[in-house]
């Protein structure tokens, strides 16, 4: 089959430039256990607007996961799926762990005049005060929204876990400019960064990034060019150039001091790969080397001329390549 001759051929590039290891990660919250629960699922979709709550908390929900692990920290889930999970058993999974801390992330709704996001901690509790106050602010720094403040209430999930917990409501479904946010996943990986920030705070540690993370790979055939887009948790250095061996040529995007998220893309041999559907560029390759990403582009003809360049606010490399 030629999708498997492209993936076996791709093993002689693989045995030049990947280096088995395991993934560069920060340790400052090392020895924290900290529990993330994606609000809703399954049967119990959430809010309903311009998108499904349900839906966009597990989105957010495991970026904050992966770069709470990213950064050391022992992660709990309450579901990493689209699955229903009560109350009393999400707050069972975060007691019976011993978590250090409890996020629970949902998305609100209400008049379409509604916006912005806010911050829920127990009533009562200080040090979940303490922790709605830190991930408030460091919200604020990243999202352009409103900031609604910090709130007490009694939600079940703030009541009856034993420690630390805050509730988060993202933004509005029922707006459409929150919505365009929440849903966007350049966005949900600021909501993730800005969490990680204010956890840190919480915990007395330097704030930080983790390595600066390609967080997703998207590419789109205009015709005229093809568009390969590497959104970034922060700017970084990288290079671009030319590899060619017998089984084809490669324009490889070098991506240094970097890590690689979970790309949701097949993975074979310690790569992720995807086939594009383009004849400019048939398929994409992606791994880490240490602290250094490589994204291979395979091409069905020698040394196409590109053009690469940065955007910023969100961080993307984007490398456009002609026929």
């Amino acid at each position: 089959m030629k999708s498997k001759g492209l993936v076996v051929a791709f093993l002689i590039l693989s045995a030049l430039i990947w280096v088995p290891g395991a993934k560069a990660s920060g340790t400052n919250l090392s020895g924290y256990t900290i529990c993330v629960d994606a609000g809703h699922g399954g049967k119990d979709p959430g809010a309903v607007g311009y998108v499904v709550e349900k839906d966009v908390n597990l989105a957010i929900g495991l970026k904050v996961a992966q770069i709470l692990e990213m950064d050391g920290a022992n992660v709990v889930l309450t579901r990493d799926g689209d699955y229903f999970v009560t109350l009393s058993g999400r707050v069972q999974i975060a007691n019976s762990a011993g978590c250090d801390i409890f996020i629970s992330i949902h998305a609100n709704s209400g008049p379409s005049s509604a916006t912005g996001f806010e911050v829920y901690h127990y009533y009562t509790s200080s040090r979940g005060r303490t922790l709605a106050t830190y991930v408030d602010e460091e919200i604020a720094k990243l999202v352009p929204l409103k900031n609604r403040g910090v709130k007490s209430a009694g939600y079940y999930v703030l009541k009856y876990t034993h420690m630390p917990a805050i509730l988060i409501e993202t933004g509005f479904v029922t707006n459409s400019y929150d919505a365009s946010i929440i849903n966007d996943e350049s966005y949900q990986w600021k909501y993730a960064y800005a969490i990680l920030h204010g956890v840190q705070r919480y915990f007395g540690v330097p704030v930080h990034d983790p390595l600066p993370t390609v967080t997703g790979i998207r590419f789109a055939d205009h015709g005229s060019y093809f568009r390969l887009v590497l959104d970034l948790s922060q700017s970084t250095r990288y290079h671009v150039y030319y590899t060619s061996y017998s089984n084809g040529y490669h324009l490889v995007i070098q991506v240094d001091n970097a890590q690689l998220a979970d790309l949701g893309w097949p993975v074979y041999s310690g790569w992720y790969y995807t086939y594009t559907g383009s004849n400019t560029a048939p398929i994409i390759y992606a791994t880490q080397s240490g602290s250094t990403v490589f994204i291979v582009v395979g091409l069905n003809s020698p040394y196409r001329p590109y053009r690469d360049f940065t955007l910023s606010n969100p961080d993307r490399i984007v490398v456009d390549i002609y026929p």
